[in-house]
């Protein structure tokens, strides 16, 4: 897949959710975030790996962590946020989707356009052979009917 969408974000939300989290936490869970959406909606639960990611100590990521863990989900040696990883999933399988019904759609135009221009060109060569008699000279009437509909009157 190429390029992640971006992510939803409700700054009202956040700034409520994390009302208790001093500038320092709030900062340290805003950077997990973008790393877990980044990363496929999940973080490896590895100390030094994500002092790494915040760019801290492992001490201090440390004492920041217990402040952030009510706010996280720790599963199976990986760290994510719930609403993130709904959001994650729903984003990808959206763009799976849009991707699918984008190639269906061109298919379908393109038997569109193809159809159109066969009608062109049968109306071109109709409109060639008019442009033929520009000269003056009349068309015999068996030159027409075939290019006739005729519907019998009731």
């Amino acid at each position: 897949m190429s390029k992640i969408p971006m992510q939803q974000w409700f700054p009202d939300a956040h700034i409520a959710d994390t009302a208790l989290l001093n500038l320092e936490q709030q900062g340290a869970y805003r950077l997990l975030l973008d790393n877990m959406w980044i990363k496929g909606g999940y973080i490896k639960n590895d100390d030094k790996e994500i002092a790494r990611m915040l760019r801290i100590t492992v001490k201090k990521w440390q004492k920041v962590k217990p402040f952030l863990e009510d706010y996280l989900l720790f599963f199976e040696g990986n760290i994510t946020q719930k609403r993130l990883i709904d959001d994650y999933y729903k984003v990808i399988k959206n763009k799976k989707d849009n991707t699918e019904n984008g190639s269906k759609g061109g298919q379908k135009t393109k038997e569109i356009w193809e159809k159109f221009q066969k009608i062109a060109t049968a109306q071109d060569d109709l409109f060639a052979r008019a442009e033929e008699r520009l000269d003056g000279s009349s068309r015999h009437i068996s030159e027409v009917l075939p290019h006739l509909e005729l519907k019998p009157e009731p």
